[in-house]
């Protein structure tokens, strides 16, 4: 393109004498405007390019973050349907045997303290929010769904954490009233493989059953059941967050 306008600046010069230094000012004028827009289009490649490269390092980021939350989410899923199944049994027991007490092992007990949160690391999608950069990313839909990830997760953790305040401030306190809070922390890590050793707690307690357990057990089970339906859902989205990613990086 610069031989072009070279080739025009000579014609120019090549028709006469009369307008000679106009025409020259005229080709050389051109030649700069030509070469300005050269450049700022090499600018405008190569900050593209860094945009890309930049954004492609944030998506493998975040993908990396949610596989490990996919992961972890199904740790807990299982831990929790294994206390939901404990508070079940417990909940048989008592029907059956009252208005006698029973025995019952420490592992019972412990699911009806037992308390778990999700904790899924966002910090990568966090820094984009906070940053803005999240809002250049190229893919709508996946725009979207990232943008409304820190909602859910807000959402979910606001349960989970009044879960816990309730099986802290109230269950436990109930189990200790009547003298099983021992036992329901008997197996818990800490207290079973350090403190047990000292002072070691029996495996198997009498429990009497009462109206008042069978409702503070029952709470317990709400509990479990809230987070049986919404860890799935919640992982679900990240898993399609995952695949809407793993396909966008393809064309990078």
């Amino acid at each position: 393109m610069i031989k072009f306008f070279r080739k025009i600046r000579q014609n120019l010069l090549s028709e006469g004498k009369t307008g000679k230094y106009f025409k020259y000012a005229i080709g050389e004028i051109l030649l700069v405007v030509i070469g300005i827009l050269i450049a700022l289009s090499i600018n405008n490649w190569n900050d593209q390019r860094k945009q890309k490269l930049a954004e492609t390092e944030q998506l493998k980021s975040i993908k990396s973050e949610l596989d490990l939350g996919i992961k972890n989410l199904d740790f807990i899923l299982q831990k929790i349907d294994l206390h939901s199944n404990n508070i079940d049994s417990v909940i048989i027991m008592m029907r059956n045997s009252m208005p006698n007490s029973f025995e019952i092992s420490g592992e019972l007990l412990g699911s009806t303290i037992m308390w778990r949160t999700t904790d899924v690391s966002i910090n990568t999608l966090n820094a984009m929010i906070a940053s803005g950069t999240l809002n250049q990313l190229t893919n709508e839909e996946l725009r979207v769904k990232l943008a409304n990830l820190p909602a859910i997760l807000t959402d979910l953790t606001e349960d989970e954490l009044m879960v816990r305040e309730w099986s802290e401030n109230h269950m436990v306190p109930f189990l200790a009233k009547i003298g099983l809070v021992s036992a329901a922390y008997s197996n818990r890590y800490g207290f079973k493989e350090m403190a047990s050793r000292r002072s070691p707690v029996a495996d198997f307690v009498n429990v009497t059953p009462t109206e008042e357990f069978i409702g503070m057990l029952t709470v317990r089970r709400v509990h479990f059941a809230y987070t049986q339906f919404q860890l799935p859902i919640l992982k679900n989205y990240m898993e399609d967050l995952v695949q809407i990613i793993s396909n966008d990086l393809k064309y990078k």
